[in-house]
């Protein structure tokens, strides 16, 4: 590993080039602790490019913690629909409610506080408190272990604990905000995971995955994760030219929002089991079921079967 000087030298190139090369993003122009945890939360497993127009709007209708405590789980969830992973989105609006009413509405600067927030982890703390405070906290994602791996030139598998150990070693007292940030973006636009842009890095003499030339099996693949198959029954019932929309229960993919009468099938039993139970449920409704196909869909590491019945 490295020593001091070599950890100066490492901060100080890094520095200067994302001084120079940083992407305008609007989160960064204005650097507010609310407006870094609203662009945290949307940026966790979603890309940059994806959150951009989100975050614009979101932050339009919700400029301040205080506006953003006062509204609904509707308004934040039209807002966010279409971004995914929406527990995000309950969450922001959970913690935006607990800082109002134990903070005052002013966001908590302590490291400790902001890990106590709804849907805040290790990462996004750390991220919260060094790039809109300053404060020197580690932050380690994906970009960031692959910077590690292939800077120490890392082939096999290493606990997680390492590169925490790592990136705490590396980030300045004094400048955590733009450093934090500054690896992060390497790891996005430089040292990508196929194909990095090795003679565009600006550390790339300290790299010992380059002097070896092994950058692009680093960092090892891992093991494929098996798919998990998940199966729902979903109703659409109409009478007189409506349809019954319900609001979503815990057992749907999308709690909370309205749609079509959704639920998970558990305990083995048949979609057309779970359709009726279903159906009897929302609004003892006894008439006939007719199954009529089946959605399948794949996210992540997720294979969802719907079975839709007509009613």
């Amino acid at each position: 590993m490295w020593d001091s000087q070599q950890i100066s030298g490492f901060q100080r190139l890094l520095l200067d080039w994302y001084a120079r090369r940083r992407r305008k993003l609007p989160w960064r122009s204005r650097p507010e602790p609310y407006r870094i945890w609203v662009s945290e939360i949307m940026l966790q497993q979603t890309q940059v490019q994806t959150v951009l127009p989100y975050y614009e709007r979101f932050m339009e209708r919700f400029p301040d913690i205080q506006t953003l405590a006062k509204s609904t789980e509707e308004e934040v969830l039209a807002l966010w629909a279409g971004l995914g992973y929406y527990s995000r989105a309950r969450n922001l609006l959970r913690a935006a409610r607990k800082i109002v009413k134990e903070n005052g509405g002013n966001f908590p600067d302590a490291f400790a506080e902001i890990l106590e927030l709804p849907g805040v982890g290790r990462y996004t703390a750390g991220a919260i408190s060094s790039i809109a405070f300053n404060q020197p906290y580690p932050v380690v994602d994906g970009n960031v272990k692959r910077v590690v791996s292939r800077l120490h030139g890392i082939r096999h598998t290493v606990p997680e604990s390492f590169y925490w150990k790592q990136a705490e070693a590396w980030v300045p007292e004094g400048s955590a905000s733009n450093f934090n940030q500054a690896v992060m973006e390497l790891g996005a636009l430089v040292c990508t995971a196929s194909a990095p842009l090795c003679l565009l890095c600006p550390v790339h003499s300290l790299c010992e995955a380059r002097r070896l030339g092994i950058q692009d099996t680093i960092p090892p693949a891992r093991a494929a994760r098996p798919a998990e198959s998940i199966s729902f029954v979903m109703l659409a019932l109409e009478r007189e030219g409506r349809i019954l929309l319900v609001r979503q229960r815990g057992g749907s993919f999308i709690p909370g929002k309205w749609g079509l009468p959704t639920n998970e099938i558990r305990n083995h039993a048949s979609p057309a089991q779970a359709a009726s139970e279903l159906a009897q449920s929302i609004a003892s409704f006894r008439f006939p079921l007719a199954e009529k196909r089946v959605v399948r869909h794949s996210i992540t590491h997720r294979k969802i079967f719907i079975y839709v019945f007509y009613g």
